[in-house]
């Protein structure tokens, strides 16, 4: 109930001055009488403006229409309002909506009775409303009314007294929502909470009870933990909650198992605290979580990392997995081998590129951006370091490993060491070149013979002269030693570039070069060959062709392989159709800042079921004897040097054409 002290001043003194008027107006004449009368009304109006200026509460008389006739200046503390507009407001403009029809219930309950002078009872409860403030907001006011009535005992005025609750209210709707937000927590959650007494005595348990284990809440009220542990678990778990009870423990992700109504296996992690009050325990708060799934889940984790672990180790290639950003996190035993390591803690967690020498961190980054991109890279040469500083050559493959919606998580790669493949490679390419020119003699020996034949006529000619004239022009005998000289030169760059092409060095610095004067060579080492067994070579060769990097060796043997696998095929179709015409045919052209080469043939062509394997080393589609098997494989290695690669069509009705595609060199 409300102080509404001040309302019962203010009726007291009014009822104080209606009695000091009736006895000065028996007691005196009536001029004195009138003089004591407003004396003692104004006594009482000062007396009641006081009380109602100093007051924190609101006070307002209203007639019986709801009409302010007068409010008290505190007005302007609750609801920021000045006396003179407050007086002009009616119950609407002072009442939100649904204050104003909780008002006018209340009224049409009391105002009938109070009209008719019929009221049995002064005394009114309080009333809550909110009102709205001038500032656009709204309060809340705790409101006591009572009635001024006259001789017949029929009110005449409201007198309306109102305190501002709007603290308390927000503080009881905000205790309120605290409650409501705590219990939807606890009804929410998936986890089970318990609380328990001093002694360990259950007072709560959550309505999540039977889903975290099985078990409805009246399992627990009024006692400890139920004996639901496994067997397995159960002496541990009663140590620990005398730990927890007795000595005051706290509990922190306590894992074991439970046996639920259904004889199945559950397993939870339970965390305890006591709650204190002024070191005071009270009691303690558990969290109960089942974790039965994560148990699982980490049993096939376990079992799959050691399946993992053995195919990791099981590999003959070094394995290595980084994370994304470079970071190795894994390395299989033989990489540790490779490496030149004694144990993963040298490796794990150090950055790959330590692993490769500063020249090849562009290549490594992008492989790793390609891999990013694609989902995986193949087959990429790269230099890598073992931990002694000695280098070795690799070949690399990468996998971008993904999570279940996608999303990149980390490189696998696989480094195998092929130094020694390299240097088998080499002394093979060596030797296929070296066939080559044993199968090219004759065209060599024709293109020497040729100027040796030019030096002989010459030296005829000028000893024929010598002898008719017995004299010999000195500038007929230099021009004739001109020619000679030419073509000893000629024989000298034949020889020369003989010598370089069956060369074995590996370290040639690429340079850029035409690949028409390539083709040009390579074809007149071997177009001899083709016109004793009738084959016609034709050569269409775009002018001004742009120049690629590479080796032009290298180059040569390459198309000397394909001029080889291509008289081949052409002789073993003749062999098959006699009326069958021979034909090679060589063109280069540019296209979008590419060099294209094709070798096209109308020979006996490859056989769908071997054009996936022409490449392998080895592998040959020939007649034993007739092949090694290392051209076009040792051509393929040439081409990726050359950041290049080989593309082959065939049908075995119309012939084959293979096309060498080379990147222009920019020019710097």
């Amino acid at each position: 109930m409300v102080d509404i002290t001040g309302h019962g001043q203010a009726e007291n003194i009014m009822q104080e001055g209606e009695k000091q008027e009736r006895t000065l107006v028996e007691a005196s004449p009536f001029t004195t009488e009138r003089k004591l009368y407003e004396i003692s009304l104004q006594q009482s109006e000062e007396k009641f403006r006081l009380i109602a200026e100093n007051t924190n509460d609101t006070i307002a008389l209203l007639d019986m229409d709801f009409n302010i006739t007068y409010v008290s200046p505190s007005i302007m503390k609750i609801r920021g309002y000045t006396v003179e507009e407050a007086v002009l407001q009616k119950p609407e403009q002072i009442l939100t909506p649904a204050s104003l029809q909780k008002f006018m219930e209340m009224a049409a309950k009391i105002m009938p009775s109070e009209l008719a002078g019929t009221a049995q009872t002064r005394d009114y409860p309080t009333i809550e409303l909110e009102q709205y403030h001038k500032n656009g907001s709204t309060v809340w006011v705790e409101l006591s009314f009572s009635f001024l009535r006259d001789e017949t005992n029929k009110a005449k005025a409201i007198v309306v007294v109102s305190r501002d609750t709007t603290k308390r209210r927000r503080a009881e709707e905000a205790l309120l929502e605290s409650e409501r937000l705590y219990w939807s927590l606890i009804s929410n959650s998936s986890d089970l909470i318990i609380l328990s007494d001093a002694h360990g005595i259950t007072i709560f348990c959550s309505p999540q009870s039977e889903t975290v284990i099985g078990y409805s809440y009246e399992k627990f009220i009024g006692q400890m933990m139920p004996d639901i542990f496994h067997p397995d678990d159960a002496d541990l778990c009663r140590r620990t909650w005398e730990e927890v009870f007795q000595k005051g423990h706290d509990l922190q992700d306590f894992e074991y198992r439970i046996i639920d109504p259904q004889g199945g296996v559950r397993w939870v992690s339970h965390t305890s605290n006591q709650v204190k009050v002024n070191k005071r325990v009270l009691g303690t708060h558990s969290t109960i979580r089942n974790i039965t799934d994560r148990k699982i889940a980490e049993q096939v984790i376990r079992a799959s990392e050691e399946k993992y672990k053995t195919m990791l180790n099981a590999s003959p290639d070094c394995m290595v997995l980084i994370n994304l950003k470079g970071i190795i996190i894994e390395i299989s035993e033989i990489g540790l081998e490779l490496f030149g390591v004694d144990s993963r803690d040298e490796m794990v967690g150090e950055d790959i590129f330590q692993f490769v020498p500063t020249e090849e961190y562009e290549r490594l980054q992008e492989l790793l951006a390609k891999t990013m991109n694609e989902g995986f890279t193949q087959n990429i040469g790269l230099t890598v370091r073992k931990k002694n500083q000695s280098k070795f050559t690799s070949e690399i493959s990468a996998t971008l490993m993904q999570g279940p919606d996608g999303e990149p998580l980390s490189f696998m790669i696989i480094v195998r060491d092929i130094s020694h493949r390299k240097k088998m490679e080499a002394k093979q390419s060596h030797s296929n070149r070296m066939s080559t020119i044993g199968e090219m003699a004759a065209g060599i020996a024709h293109e020497i013979n040729q100027p040796l034949n030019i030096i002989s006529m010459v030296m005829d000619k000028i000893l024929f002269e010598t002898d008719r004239t017995n004299t010999v022009d000195v500038e007929f005998l230099k021009n004739k030693s001109n020619k000679i000289f030419e073509n000893i030169t000629r024989i000298r760059d034949i020889i020369d570039h003989v010598r370089a092409f069956s060369s074995s060095r590996e370290d040639y610095i690429l340079t850029a070069f035409n690949v028409n004067s390539s083709i040009v060579n390579a074809t007149s080492m071997i177009v001899e060959q083709f016109k004793h067994h009738g084959i016609s070579m034709n050569l269409q060769l775009e002018t001004r062709i742009p120049q690629v990097v590479g080796n032009t060796y290298k180059f040569e043997q390459v198309i000397l392989n394909l001029l080889t696998n291509a008289k081949d095929a052409v002789m073993e179709k003749k062999s098959k159709q006699q009326d069958s015409e021979m034909l090679v045919r060589i063109r280069s052209y540019e296209e979008n800042l590419f060099i294209f080469v094709e070798v096209t043939d109308n020979g006996i062509g490859i056989k769908n079921d071997d054009l996936h394997n022409v490449m392998l080393p080895f592998y040959t589609t020939k007649e034993e004897g007739k092949g090694t098997g290392l051209g076009l494989s040792i051509s393929y290695q040439i081409m990726k040097e050359m950041n290049g690669s080989i593309e082959i069509t065939s049908d075995e009705s119309f012939g084959t054409k293979i096309r060498l595609v080379l990147p222009v060199q920019e020019k710097k």
